[in-house]
């Protein structure tokens, strides 16, 4: 049941990934968006926590919820920066290299054993995501050095977010509270820079509406697929689960093909492959 969940929360998490893509390609507001990801996404844990009548507080939940929201929020916020700096195809990749350290960390800090097969599902796996943003038509190199420092901010922070929640798991913490919190977090943290990029304009321009919209939707299917993930990582390996739940990145790719009409390069079929292989493989 555990890789069932896995691959659901990779597949509705993209849908967020692709509700975020869209709304940015539509010259959407960054910070808006992201706002309106995380109203409804904390709204989906509140209903979520009222239903199951887990509502409760303590210093330590609020700790790791927030380290968790800063993982997230500062993550998705410095990875977006990172896209207008530099290219996709070199700042995805490196970014996702966080699926490595949560694999690392829950083989040698918390001794989860994998077969030969594991292993090798897994690499195809991390390689098959890192090769997915690749577009052999784009220039491979990076002039700017604040490109380097958005990109390794982002890698630890997101892994902030991957780990952390393996860690808060380990710890015996309800990790839909984490989320919650760390899903508040972010919502005040983008409420406030909504409001210092408002101050001196009498209303809110179109895109920061548009973004919103996108970002509410956004926000559901994030709730949606974090939910999963964190059921998947108190009844299976985070080495697992954590490479497939990184797959959600396929989800993306396909509908922006669909939907935004992108064209695949060999190599992104290649990876597209290779990823769902590796699923296959992790399977058996």
């Amino acid at each position: 049941m555990w890789f069932t969940a896995a691959v659901l929360s990779a597949l509705i998490f993209g849908l967020a990934g692709f509700a975020m893509k869209y709304g940015s390609t539509r010259q959407g507001a960054l910070n808006p968006l992201l706002f309106g990801l995380y109203v409804s996404g904390s709204i989906g844990f509140a209903v979520i926590l009222v239903i199951e009548g887990e509502v409760s507080i303590n210093s330590w939940l609020i700790l790791a919820g927030i380290g968790v929201g800063v993982g997230s929020t500062w993550g998705n916020w410095l990875f977006m920066k990172a896209l207008e700096v530099g290219l996709a195809s070199l700042t995805s990749p490196l970014v996702n290299l966080n699926i490595v350290w949560v694999v690392l960390m829950s083989v040698i800090v918390y001794g989860e054993v994998l077969s030969w097969m594991e292993v090798a599902a897994i690499l195809l796996l991390v390689m098959a995501v890192s090769l997915l943003p690749l577009d052999p038509q784009e220039s491979l190199s990076i002039k700017s050095r604040v490109w380097y420092v958005l990109v390794l901010l982002a890698t630890v922070l997101f892994f902030l977010r991957n780990g952390g929640l393996k860690i808060t798991e380990e710890w015996g913490l309800n990790n839909t509270l984490v989320l919650f919190f760390a899903y508040l977090f972010g919502m005040v943290w983008s409420w406030g820079t909504l409001k210092y990029e408002q101050r001196g304009s009498d209303s809110e321009n179109k895109p920061g509406r548009f973004g919103f919209g996108c970002g509410l939707v956004a926000g559901i299917f994030s709730f949606a697929g974090m939910q999963l993930y964190v059921y998947a990582l108190a009844t299976g390996p985070a080495s697992i689960v954590s490479p497939v739940f990184a797959a959600n990145s396929v989800v993306v790719a396909m509908l922006s093909v669909f939907f935004l009409k992108e064209r695949l390069s060999l190599i992104q079929v290649a990876a597209l492959t290779g990823i769902m292989t590796g699923i296959v493989l992790l399977r058996i």
